[in-house]
């Protein structure tokens, strides 16, 4: 096995490596082809590659001067001979090109990028000296467009994968986010209905008994120092669980708490539910409003 092959082998991993790597697009397009300026002893390579959503060729990269034929001529694909290339999908040497060109390139390879039946680009190369091409150069530079064309298609469609997975998990998240939402505002629905049967079932009571202390007060001024102690304590109590319902209409948001902490038990912390600012508040008013309707 001659050392030429071994080389030619080693370029090819090497731009397949190089295409199929986390580098930015221009910079991993740069490399390679910089390795097949190595390997082919061009002065002169560019780089064009079809844009699917236009039809036509964009460059993308080039390592000396921008060597192209008849750039002055439209073809379906763009302007120049690499859209005639591209729209042929075969390769072309001109071992010597005739006349000054502003590019310096005598001497110049245009082959086809393609992968299966996918037109990838095209790839030019130049040489200042007439006759640097050969019929052997051509068949290497096909072998390498062949991989190059390979690696950037895995390349484009690894990327595609990414962007898709990437965007499935930002669903994902969002579904999960919603999904949370929904649950805490059931929570609070079922909260705030649970809050209006209090309202309705001890708030009534809690009135008659009020009002019966009330009375008390006012027809026994005179009452004994003990029972007007008794019946403040209950006064008082009275007022505080009307209190805690009227929390429960309040609440802003569910904030939980520990209750036992040993048995790992939970309990709502209304001070913390009624002073929260929740951003789900809009969300919330509803069952809160509907607390209030059943009042």
């Amino acid at each position: 096995m001659s050392n030429k092959y071994i080389e030619n082998v080693r370029v090819l991993l090497d731009i397949s490596t190089i295409v199929q790597s986390d580098m930015e697009l221009a910079e991993k397009f740069t490399q390679a082809l910089e390795r097949v300026r190595d390997i082919s002893g061009a002065h002169f390579v560019s780089l064009f590659i079809h844009d699917e959503e236009s039809g036509r060729l964009e460059e993308v990269a080039t390592l000396g001067a921008r060597v192209d034929l008849i750039e002055s001529i439209n073809f379906d694909m763009g302007m120049g001979f690499s859209a005639w290339v591209a729209k042929q999908r075969r390769s072309v040497l001109i071992p010597t090109l005739r006349g000054e060109r502003s590019d310096g390139a005598r001497s110049f390879i245009s082959t086809p990028l393609v992968s299966g039946d996918t037109l990838i680009g095209v790839m030019n190369l130049g040489h200042s000296e007439p006759n640097a091409f050969t019929e052997e150069n051509l068949e290497l530079l096909d072998l390498i467009s062949a991989q190059f064309a390979f690696a950037i298609e895995r390349s484009n469609y690894e990327q595609e994968l990414r962007l898709k997975n990437e965007a499935l998990e930002s669903a994902r998240r969002e579904i999960v986010e919603q999904q949370k939402k929904l649950i805490d505002m059931e929570k609070f629905q079922v909260i705030g209905q649970m809050a209006a049967s209090l309202n309705h079932e001890i708030n009534n009571p809690l009135t008659s008994i009020l009002g019966n202390l009330e009375l008390l007060f006012m027809l026994k001024p005179d009452m004994d120092d003990m029972l007007k102690k008794k019946l403040t304590v209950i006064q008082n109590e009275s007022k505080r669980i009307s209190g805690i319902i009227e929390k429960f209409r309040d609440m802003k948001k569910v904030v939980v708490g520990d209750y036992l902490e040993k048995y790992n038990e939970k309990m709502i912390d209304l001070n913390a539910s009624v002073n929260a600012s929740s951003s789900n508040e809009e969300n919330n008013s509803s069952a809160r409003n509907n607390v209030q309707d059943r009042n």
